[in-house]
């Protein structure tokens, strides 16, 4: 089961993140409660899945790089819940890293992981310095100022703008907010592997409609699930005057589409005829069909 198997990797990716850490002032404090609270592990479970059609890659790499992502994705989420993003006050089943810590010291500790992310990296014995810098630019062009700081940026701008906001608008400011790193978490279970270009394009492809479901879905969520079943508040797309693809096209036509995109992407990964996508796959599926 695919729960199972994110419950694995999330155990491997809470050690090295502790480890990272440490905990022996405030900040280290805050960074841990945000790193090590209960999550989907879906960006690390895709970076292992994904390696396991890459033989060049040692797992010891593996976690570094799994542990990477999530660190980058966990000072994403304390920034966006700060009142002048998101404003959310409660977070992976906890209240918000700015309500139990304070605006600064979560401005703080966002920055601090986000630099532990490319620490981490260069840290890591296993990988060449050659692949140490090629995982740095895949992340740094993932998260940066045409990534998810774009999206973001994008996501902010449009609640002023709602009437404005088509679908191609929709797709586009998500596709930077959320795909760009669920693409850079694919990719770096790839790094040192000997891939066509073809290929490489055929992860990418497989990991943007990957990205564009999975927001789809967290867009159903939002209105379909509990606050308690979410581990966030639910409506808080209403709250924050957010369009969303279930105000474009409904939430059936919506989940239709989500679906539609993964088999379409998983239909790109199946062009490779590469061995061991099984857990690509069966994460693909579980993106779709998840509560939370």
């Amino acid at each position: 089961m695919v729960s199972q198997y994110l419950s694995e990797v999330k155990e491997l990716v809470k050690i090295k993140v502790t480890d990272s850490i440490g905990n022996s002032n405030l900040i280290e404090e805050s960074m841990l409660y945000s790193a090590i609270a209960e999550s989907k592990m879906v960006r690390a479970g895709l970076i292992f899945a994904s390696a396991k059609t890459n033989p060049y890659l040692e797992m010891e790499s593996v976690v570094t790089l799994a542990s990477s992502i999530e660190l980058m994705h966990t000072y994403s989420l304390v920034h966006d819940d700060l009142p002048c993003m998101d404003d959310d006050g409660i977070r992976r089943n906890q209240p918000s890293n700015h309500i139990k810590y304070g605006e600064a010291n979560a401005v703080l500790t966002g920055d601090a992981l986000q630099a532990l992310a490319y620490e981490i990296i260069c840290n890591d014995i296993d990988l060449s310095n050659k692949n140490k810098v090629s995982a740095i630019k895949l992340l740094t062009e993932a998260c940066g100022k045409n990534g998810m700081v774009l999206g973001q940026h994008l996501d902010i701008q449009n609640e002023n703008n709602i009437n404005e906001v088509n679908q191609e608008i929709l797709d586009h400011t998500h596709q930077l907010k959320t795909g760009k790193l669920i693409e850079c978490s694919v990719l770096f279970g790839q790094l040192n592997n000997e891939l066509s270009d073809d290929q490489l394009k055929n992860f990418k492809n497989f990991s943007s409609k990957l990205g564009l479901a999975f927001q789809i879905i967290d867009d159903v969520l939002d209105v379909t699930e509990s606050s308690e079943v979410l581990g966030k508040t639910n409506n808080s797309d209403i709250k924050n005057n957010k369009q969303t693809y279930v105000d474009l096209i409904g939430i059936k036509p919506a989940q239709d589409r989500a679906r539609n995109l993964i088999e379409s992407a998983i239909q790109d990964l199946n062009m490779n005829n590469l061995d061991g996508t099984n857990s690509l796959i069966d994460i693909a599926y579980y993106l779709i069909e998840r509560r939370n």
